[in-house]
């Protein structure tokens, strides 16, 4: 006779009842057991109408797994039932987490049907295999005409003419995109670090030296260069507290009297 169920004790379960001979019987005494233990009993793929799993409500925790319902799922035929039967042994029953089999339900891929009361404590969970639906299709025709274009592509043209050369483009004048830089005249630029007046005449109460040099130009004589002296008092604390036109900007601070002291750094050893 050819088996169409199959009914699975797992843990100390045991039944009272014959099974019939349509119905196959697996035992599965520990938890890592239940995954492999149709596929060990030489059960065909897809080839029964239901599954009955069996158990007490006292090993609901210990010994069932709800990763391991995944792959009892190939043995079910296409809309297919599973059944869990936790059978109760006299145990408390309210503090009993019946989402361990509804979360195998979806783990598994099955749709949840019923929750089944049974005498003594006991609750039945009914899910079936959704039946394989096959997707409506039709032939693409495309009309493409009596007309064959025939196209040919040439891997081998190293014609460059469509390219643009990046060199070009950053090249100044002509065509390029990028002016060519400004040209700067380095002893004006000099002469301007240098000018604190901004290119204008002395003033008439002129007291940064600005008008002893003019005179001494006007006289073709040469301004000797005198120590600086710190009319603000702040050209030896830094860049911080300098003047926009102070001689030291961009040296390190220094006390007075050594702002042109020279280190040896050089090595003795």
């Amino acid at each position: 006779m050819t088996v169409t169920s199959a009914a699975i004790y797992i843990g100390a379960y045991v039944s009272d009842s014959p099974a019939a001979d349509s119905i196959i019987t697996v035992k599965a005494p520990t938890k890592e057991s239940l995954s492999s233990c149709l596929s060990s009993s030489k059960v065909n793929s897809a080839s029964l109408q239901s599954i009955d799993i069996f158990l007490q409500s006292s090993e609901l925790l210990s010994h069932y797994d709800s990763l391991a319902l995944a792959s009892l799922v190939p043995f079910l035929g296409s809309n297919g039932t599973l059944s869990i039967h936790v059978v109760s042994d006299g145990t408390a029953q309210e503090n009993t987490d019946w989402g361990v089999i509804m979360t195998s339900f979806v783990l598994a891929g099955l749709k949840t049907e019923s929750e089944q009361r049974v005498g003594g404590g006991g609750r039945v969970f009914n899910a079936r295999k959704p039946a394989k639906t096959k997707a409506a299709s039709a032939p693409m025709r495309l009309n493409l005409g009596g007309n064959k274009i025939k196209v040919t592509l040439n891997l081998d043209d190293d014609d460059d003419d469509d390219q643009i050369d990046e060199d070009d483009l950053l090249a100044g004048g002509g065509d390029g995109m990028l002016a060519p830089p400004p040209k700067i005249d380095m002893d004006a630029r000099a002469k301007a670090t240098t000018d604190d007046c901004g290119g204008r005449k002395a003033c008439d109460n002129c007291s940064c030296g600005r008008a002893e040099m003019e005179a001494a130009e006007a006289r073709g004589e040469e301004k000797k260069e005198e120590p600086h002296k710190s009319d603000c008092g702040n050209c030896s604390k830094g860049d911080a507290f300098r003047c926009a036109g102070c001689p030291y900007l961009g040296k390190p601070a220094f006390k007075e009297g050594e702002e042109h002291l020279v280190l040896n750094l050089s090595d003795d050893i």
